[in-house]
C-alpha cells in the first residue's frame, strides 16, 4: 500500500480560502491553490493510500486555524484528522525515520 506524508500547508490551504484582502492575482492563485488542495485531501480520505502525519503538522495545522478562522472549527479539524480511517498520525520517534523513507522513495 502506497504511502504519504502531508505537510501542514496542504491541510490549511484545503480547509481555508484566501483571503479577499489579497491582491487579485494572487487571491486567484490562492483560490487556485486551494482547490487543488482540497482535491488532493478528498481523493487521499477516499484512497487506499496511507496518509501519515507527523504529529508536530497537527500542531500547526491548529494554530493557524485557530488562528484565522476559530477554535471551533480548528478543534473539529483535529478530530478529523484524527479519526480518518487512512490517516495515521506519527509521533517523532515514529515519524523520523519512516517520513524520510517516504520522502526518498523513488516512484
Amino acid at each position: 500500500m502506497e504511502e504519504v506524508v502531508l505537510d501542514s500547508s496542504v491541510l490549511v490551504k484545503s480547509i481555508l480560502k484566501p483571503g479577499h484582502w489579497l491582491s487579485e492575482e494572487v487571491y486567484r492563485r490562492e483560490l487556485e491553490t486551494h482547490q487543488k488542495a482540497r482535491i488532493l485531501v478528498k481523493t487521499l480520505k477516499s484512497s487506499n493510500t496511507i496518509v501519515l502525519i507527523p504529529y508536530p503538522v497537527i500542531v500547526e495545522v491548529a494554530a493557524v486555524i485557530s488562528r484565522l478562522a476559530g477554535r471551533e472549527l480548528a478543534e473539529k479539524v483535529v478530530e478529523s484528522l484524527k479519526t480518518t480511517k487512512n490517516y495515521t498520525i506519527v509521533y517523532e520517534e515514529e515519524y523520523r525515520d519512516k517520513a524520510l523513507k517516504v520522502a526518498l522513495a523513488k516512484d
